[in-house]
């Protein structure tokens, strides 16, 4: 049984990317774009979703210096332009969406599908020109 376990570990991990290791990202995640509209409006509600999910981790800022944040592996530094690259919209939205426990919570049990791309919207305005 421990070598059908291994192969069943190998192919489940063949379908996520490895630039995103544990973390649960569907194959298409990373071009999956939001159904929202960018709008003054929209970034306005999801800063306030961030003040009240995000901000004890990621900070006011999103610079990963929040009062909960673990100094020895900080949250995220949402404002680096590398970010922009890495996470397009699709995957900060699976990221959101299923977290990373425990240094991330999931947050599909506590937001919808809709808070959740209207807090992505949010989290692109954090990001800096690069």
């Amino acid at each position: 049984m421990p070598i059908v376990a291994a192969a069943l570990a190998l192919a489940l991990a063949g379908t996520a990317s490895a630039q995103y290791a544990g973390w649960t990202i569907p194959e298409a995640g990373k071009d999956e774009k939001s159904p929202l509209k960018a709008s003054a409006d929209v970034a306005k509600k999801g800063k306030s979703l961030f003040g009240s999910n995000c901000q004890k981790c990621h900070g006011p800022e999103g610079k990963g210096d929040g009062p909960d944040s673990n100094p020895n592996a900080p949250a995220a530094d949402l404002t680096d332009p590398f970010r922009t690259e890495l996470n397009p919209e699709g995957v900060l939205y699976y990221k959101i969406w299923n977290g990373h426990p425990p240094a991330m919570p999931a947050f599909k049990s506590k937001l919808t599908k809709d808070e959740t791309w209207t807090l992505v919207e949010y989290l692109k305005t954090l990001r800096k020109a690069q």
